[in-house]
């Protein structure tokens, strides 16, 4: 396994959530680490503008912290061709550390399994189960079987399946079936001679001895194949019936594992099997290694670095399964637990990104105007250009900071970019409520806050009616007890708030001005987390 570690953001992703996975993940590369930025969903428009802007690809979408059989450790696939011998997979046998081969095709494509017991089950066959394997045999097997040259080949060459092992001095009294079996045998012409006319297809010409002339032109004429071997008889009697190809014998349809699959998943599915080791298989077909039981008991999790959250209703699914090594954030503290001590920076600010520019000057790097640009893009989102109630002096020095190396004037450039994230009229209100949507727990109530910029007051006015019969189904679906959409304005001017569910009277004393029971305007509260929970906490708690 390598020791890659994913960074990631938050479900529903913002800005800050994108571009402070990116930054710190190049800045652990750039400390020699193996980080990767990851998504947990799709990027608002703003934050598509902003990566399009620094030329940037979108992160890896990552949808599950469990580990996956391509993040595990896995042995080499042991593989053999299907047409080789039952000796040859005797040898691959003795050096295969999980007692199992992987049988392939000639275009390396899996067509079976071949266990100590499927080799094993030939001792105990009998003699008429090996004649019938032995007649799918070739000459080529045989010679190589035997270690043994061809001398002559046969055009056609089927066998019986028959093996004799010729040692008589007088063949008078030999009336076995000699027709199209291997013979075995070592000098005699005259043997060799009655044997050929018998019918044998193949003599096998033991010590080394040299085929006479004779016999060569006999055999050639009867159509009789002849092998000529250093061995003994003996030594050749005991791997003849070897020679027959595996897929005679092996497991097919084998059951196999793609190495896109959950380790606990596969775990489940090897408890009702018998084989040491499975294949592993990616989307195209191709073999990449072959997975144990051991293997699925002694795996390291996936590592994971959190950054702008800390909460487990925020994190990727069956984040209890991952190996976290560090929570960057600047969010209240949440409710995901770790198993050993890790980094852990939160720090009030506005953005995560203010914190993730802190770490590469604390460990003296200076970012490219690629990583300064993003980092100063979430700041200015985060902050609505330092508007919010949740910016701080680190927050605008930093983004000075930033601005220098990106050279880029902050004034234009957050009007380009918070502009790029206030199209509603091209979006349905399912996307639009779902662009940066965040859950909540206060004690027996649920709750959902969405929030999004706009421009136009005319172009929220004219979503508002759709909008609000999405938001009742929404309520509905989640089971929430109140679920609230803030639309803010760009430039930080005030916030339309449209809301429903049980707990929707409740609003009426969190608001400046309500303009009916499900929806509202405020020209002061523009931060969902600095202004808006701590209103809406402190009245659910006291309930």
């Amino acid at each position: 396994m390598d020791d890659k570690v994913y960074v990631v953001g938050h479900k529903n992703p913002d800005s800050d959530s994108i571009c402070s996975a990116l930054a710190y993940a190049n800045l652990k590369r750039e400390l020699g680490e193996d980080a990767i930025a990851c998504r947990l969903g799709p990027l608002n428009d703003e934050t598509k503008f902003i990566l399009k802007r620094f030329n940037l690809e979108n992160p890896l979408l990552l949808k599950d912290a469990r580990s996956q059989l391509m993040d595990i450790e896995k042995d080499n696939a042991n593989c053999i061709n299907e047409y080789n011998t039952m000796k040859e997979a005797w040898s691959e046998m003795l050096g295969a550390s999980n007692r199992s081969l992987v049988v392939v095709n000639d275009d390396e494509k899996l067509v079976g399994i071949v266990s100590t017991s499927n080799l094993a089950m030939t001792r105990l066959m009998l003699p008429d189960e090996i004649e019938y394997l032995m007649r799918s045999t070739n000459l080529e097997s045989v010679a190589k079987t035997v270690n043994g040259k061809v001398v002559l080949q046969a055009n056609d060459f089927q066998l019986s399946g028959k093996v004799f092992i010729i040692t008589l001095i007088n063949m008078d009294n030999f009336d076995n079936d000699l027709n199209r079996s291997i013979c075995i045998m070592s000098d005699g012409i005259l043997k060799q001679r009655q044997l050929i006319e018998g019918g044998a297809k193949c003599l096998i010409i033991t010590c080394g001895q040299d085929v006479d002339e004779s016999v060569l032109r006999l055999a050639k004429a009867k159509d009789c194949a002849i092998i000529q071997s250093d061995w003994d008889t003996m030594n050749v009697a005991k791997v003849i019936n070897e020679a027959f190809p595996i897929r005679c014998i092996m497991t097919p349809h084998a059951m196999t594992f793609n190495e896109n699959e959950y380790v606990d998943d596969v775990a489940k599915k090897m408890m009702n099997t018998r084989f040491r080791s499975y294949p592993v298989l990616n989307d195209e077909g191709n073999i990449v290694g072959a997975v144990s039981r051991y293997h699925l008991q002694n795996y390291r999790r996936k590592k994971f670095i959190l950054v702008d959250h800390s909460a487990r209703n925020q994190a990727i699914n069956n984040i209890e399964e991952a190996d976290i090594q560090e929570i960057i954030d600047h969010h209240h503290i949440g409710n995901i637990e770790t198993d050993h001590p890790i980094y852990y920076r939160n720090q009030r600010c506005g953005c995560t990104a203010t914190i993730v520019s802190q770490l590469y000057q604390e460990n003296h790097v200076t970012p490219t105007e690629q990583m300064a640009g993003i980092l100063l893009s979430a700041i200015i989102s985060d902050t609505l250009h330092f508007k919010s109630a949740t910016t701080t002096e680190l927050d605008k020095k930093t983004a000075q900071w930033l601005a220098q190396i990106a050279h880029i004037d902050i004034e234009k450039y957050a009007i380009e970019m918070l502009s790029a994230s206030v199209a509603l009229k091209d979006a349905t209100p399912t996307q639009i409520l779902n662009r940066d949507l965040k859950s909540y727990d206060i004690g027996k109530y649920h709750l959902g806050i969405g929030q999004t910029n706009y421009h136009n007051i005319e172009d929220l006015q004219k979503i508002l009616p759709e909008f609000r019969k999405n938001l009742e189904a929404e309520v509905q679906e989640k089971k929430l007890d109140l679920l609230v959409m803030m639309f803010t304005h760009v430039m930080a001017e005030g916030t339309m708030f449209v809301y429903s569910g049980p707990l929707s009277y409740i609003m009426s004393n969190v608001i400046e001005t309500q303009f009916d029971d499900y929806s509202g305007y405020d020209h002061d509260i523009i931060s969902r987390k600095q202004q808006l929970m701590p209103k809406l906490s402190s009245m659910l708690k006291n309930m």
